[in-house]
């Protein structure tokens, strides 16, 4: 019998929730980035393990800025309608407090199993301290220790939920990876390239969009996006000596298109500055 269900994942920002997701349904889904809430809007990831179609529901992290209140009322509609929640922890964080407190609201009735990621860069004994105090805070359906960046552990996760989600016909075509328009999916690429190669020089107040993607006759799609920032002086960050920031931006976003749609793309990006685009993105 096939079964079908919704699993929310939450966590403190840049625990490792959506590098968790990307090697739980096998195909990168969210943004995966040194620089924090990089994940803005929720994105499903698909995974399908013998009968079963898990859904997982990526959710921005809990963070401390003026876009949180927006961010985190996200991260709790997504909750309420998942029958399991995975919650991430980075073993490798000094402070706990905010990931215990984050547990704390959540109902108890709620099915929750913690993940300890990173646990490849700390000692065992700590590990077990870890575990001990999540655990006084409220019992879990289970505890997976895992390193979420080479994928292990992840399989475990993956053999447990699909036991836990309810009987159900699959709500999504099976070849469907991730629950956005090709338009949403290309830009999140950029995005995240964008950020490995600025994070320590432009906020998060710029905005990518393909605006339009036409297929060739050779079988190869062009795509066009357009760069939003706030000013001058961030385009020129963008653009770099000669224009080299913005050119190795767009050959990483290229090669890693050509890889996840398997065909030839021609990728052309766009500076702009609107200052008002950047507000939206973050204002909705």
């Amino acid at each position: 019998m096939r079964k079908c269900g919704f699993v929310a994942v939450l966590g403190e920002t840049n625990a490792g929730k959506s590098t968790l997701i990307n090697q739980l349904v096998g195909t990168k889904v969210s943004i995966v980035s040194r620089k924090v809430q990089t994940t803005l809007s929720k994105i499903l990831g698909i995974a399908i393990h013998g009968e079963s179609q898990i859904i997982f529901i990526d959710t921005p992290g809990f963070s401390k800025n003026k876009h949180s209140k927006n961010l985190e009322k996200i991260a709790w509609d997504s909750f309420r309608e998942s029958e399991e929640i995975l919650f991430v922890v980075d073993v490798c964080k000094r402070k706990i407090d905010t990931s215990v407190a984050l547990l704390q609201k959540i109902h108890a009735a709620k099915k929750i199993s913690l993940v300890m990621n990173k646990v490849d860069l700390i000692h065992k004994p700590k590990l077990l301290e870890i575990a001990e105090i999540f655990s006084q805070v409220r019992s879990f359906e289970n505890i997976f220790m895992v390193s979420s960046l080479i994928g292990s552990g992840t399989d475990k996760i993956l053999t447990y939920l699909a036991e836990a989600v309810p009987d159900g016909e699959w709500l999504y075509e099976e070849d469907k990876i991730v629950d956005s328009s090709f338009e949403e999916y290309t830009s999140e690429i950029t995005r995240e390239h964008i950020y490995h190669r600025l994070h320590q020089e432009i906020p998060y107040r710029c905005v990518v969009k393909t605006e339009n993607y036409q297929n060739q006759p050779d079988g190869s799609v062009k795509i066009t996006q357009n760069i939003y920032v706030e000013n001058k002086a961030q385009k020129i960050i963008f653009l770099g000596h000669n224009g080299g920031k913005i050119k190795a931006i767009g050959e990483a976003s290229r090669k890693e298109l050509t890889s996840l749609l398997n065909r030839k793309v021609h990728l052309f990006l766009h500076i702009l500055i609107d200052n008002k685009a950047c507000k939206n993105n973050h204002t909705k």
